[in-house]
């Protein structure tokens, strides 16, 4: 028996030696299995990058999300839901750059998952909407004559396809903004009525949308601001000139503690007078609501106080409302 047990023993004699080999073969299992587990999440992140590329959104955009999320730690699931909207945008010849951009703020700023895709849903419906109003504008005659007249050297398809992301994101702004959509509408037709696609560049027009719920007006009379704003536009003012009306009506406010209505007035008249933009825009800023010296304000626009009163300071850069460059 003793002689059995000993050449069984040493059929096993060799075990020492192989114990590297086992320790070996299953830290290699364990590598294996990690190696499946990773896979798995980079094989879902890889069909979110081909769905959307796919769908026409650059590449690169994409890639920086999908290392936000990888860095943030969400799942594909999570990753899936946020890329949603804007890839929906994508395919359906949306404006989807701000979408993106919004997603990569909320994950920089570590923003709960699902209060950032409540945001992009919120922003692919104004999408939605603003080119249900956009799209049967551009198709007007006259607004083909306003693309033709400022596309420079781009092609006519190019410079529509600008003017169409800028208009769509700029009237996007302004819904969520609780601007109304029919009053929109009326906005967009009267700039025609009033031969301002004659007079004016895109990138005013895109500008006056954009800025139109920021500007200030009467409760009672909010057609005020559209009336100003054609106005401005037919007098030249320029797309930075435009996204600065709502900060010179607060600085005109402050100076010259009138009401905004008087401030409209003064404005309306300056432009009549035949001011040039630049001179108004200066004018409102320093409280001179009717272009006249500083604590001057012309009879019929008198109102709570002195013009002139709580001089405050015009702003060294302009406020960026994030509207179309001048040269569009």
């Amino acid at each position: 028996m003793t002689k059995v047990m000993n050449k069984n023993y040493n059929a096993f004699g060799h075990l020492p030696a192989l114990r590297p080999f086992v320790v070996s073969l299953f830290c290699s299992f364990l590598i294996a299995i990690s190696a499946g587990v990773q896979a798995q999440p980079d094989h879902a992140y890889q069909q979110i990058l081909d769905r959307g590329v796919e769908a026409g959104i650059e590449a690169g955009q994409l890639d920086i999300l999908l290392e936000r999320a990888q860095n943030r730690g969400l799942d594909p699931s999570d990753l899936a839901r946020l890329t949603e909207p804007p890839i929906q945008l994508a395919e359906r010849n949306l404006p989807y750059q701000a979408v993106i951009q919004k997603s990569m703020e909320g994950l920089a700023k570590r923003v709960p998952t699902h209060s950032i895709q409540q945001v992009l849903e919120d922003m692919s419906r104004g999408m939605i909407r603003s080119a249900d109003l956009v799209d049967p504008w551009l198709e007007r005659s006259e607004v083909h004559a306003l693309v033709e007249r400022g596309r420079g050297n781009r092609e006519m398809s190019n410079a529509m396809d600008d003017f169409r992301r800028q208009l769509i994101e700029n009237t996007s702004y302004a819904l969520q903004h609780e601007q109304n959509g029919e009053y929109l509408r009326e906005f967009l037709d009267e700039m025609i009525a009033a031969r301002t696609t004659e007079r004016s560049g895109m990138g005013s027009i895109a500008s006056a949308i954009r800025t139109l719920p920021d500007l200030p007006a009467p409760q009672d009379q909010p057609e005020t601001r559209s009336r100003l704003l054609i106005r401005a536009l037919n007098a030249g003012f320029s797309p930075g000139q435009i996204q600065q009306l709502p900060d010179a009506f607060h600085s005109a406010q402050f100076r010259s503690q009138l009401p905004v209505e008087n401030i409209a007035r003064g404005m309306e008249q300056q432009m009549q007078r035949g001011i040039p933009a630049d001179h108004i825009l200066d004018n409102i800023f320093k409280g001179n609501v009717g272009g006249g010296p500083p604590g001057f304000t012309p009879p019929g626009l008198e109102g709570r106080g002195e013009g002139g009163r709580g001089r405050g300071r015009r702003p060294d850069v302009p406020p960026g409302n994030g509207g179309p460059p001048d040269d569009m």
